[in-house]
């Protein structure tokens, strides 16, 4: 997972160097658009299109069965029930296309999470940096320290605020005084790691969490690479802030773009010649 991640980041990182030149929206939009045509050509080429055009016809007939003998009770329960019927059999073919695009779709919302859904920090803005640990470790596992660059400030500076309650965990605020990707570094004694901290309008990708050992987790945060299922560490993350947009903002870029990708895959279907 971890292998898949770094290469679909590196390969995003590079689509968003063009993409990033224009303004958020358009390039929410040109992705949705692109999500739409390569699902109507997974729909294409994964479904039984003849199956689906015969369905399609029997609903059509259907339909007009109820427009001409609506009067005729006995006709109008048999159309509705093969309406019924016809809707299911649609269902049952557009499982394996659907089944084709789930992960590759979860992969890339993932991926478009992390410039959609959060912003990074803006210089002299405070956030928290927090390092979730395994329940089970001692206590002195708690005794973390953090090590910032050029351009960063923590407080409090060395070991951070240690919280040993429902969670262990340490807690440090951190606020960036410079733009650009900075590395933090963790130290406990045994163990060093990094975590990324992004500061600036202008920067792009941010990386809330490094996960742990959760797939969840790996999933939906793959910027960078995970904790083995021996780290006492499950996860590190910076609280960064919601972007604020109604289209291409947090929560809202995954409505338009689901809504984006649909509506463009109905308008070209006629084009790659799909039935749906």
């Amino acid at each position: 997972m971890g292998v898949l991640n770094s290469i679909l980041t590196a390969l995003f990182d590079t689509v968003y160097a063009v993409l990033g030149l224009g303004p958020r929206w358009l390039s929410l939009t040109i992705l949705s658009g692109v999500v739409g045509v390569i699902a109507l050509i997974v729909v294409r080429f994964c479904s039984n299109q003849a199956a689906i055009g015969r369905v399609k016809d029997d609903i059509k007939a259907n339909m007009l069965s109820l427009k001409l003998f609506k009067d005729e009770l006995r006709v109008v329960l048999k159309a509705q029930a093969r309406l019924v019927w016809a809707g299911l059999r649609m269902q049952y073919y557009m499982v394996p296309p659907l089944l084709v695009m789930f992960i590759p779709f979860v992969l890339v919302a993932a991926q478009m999470g992390l410039r959609y859904q959060w912003r990074p920090v803006e210089t002299n803005e405070p956030t928290d940096l927090t390092v979730l640990l395994r329940p089970d470790v001692p206590d002195s596992a708690l005794n973390w320290v953090l090590e910032t660059p050029d351009g960063v400030e923590a407080s409090p500076s060395g070991r951070g605020v240690r919280i040993n309650a429902d969670r262990k965990a340490v807690v440090w605020n951190l606020t960036g005084r410079k733009p650009g990707r900075h590395v933090l570094t963790l130290q406990n004694g045994t163990e060093s790691v990094t975590k990324e901290f992004v500061v600036g309008r202008d920067q792009d990708r941010v990386s809330p969490m490094r996960p742990g050992p959760s797939l969840l987790d790996r999933i939906l945060y793959p910027a960078e690479r995970p904790f083995g299922s021996d780290s006492i560490i499950q996860s590190i993350a910076v609280t960064y802030p919601p972007r604020d947009s109604w289209f291409h903002g947090a929560d809202w870029w995954v409505f338009w773009f689901l809504v984006l990708s649909i509506v463009i895959a109905l308008l070209l279907k006629p084009v790659f010649g799909v039935k749906l």
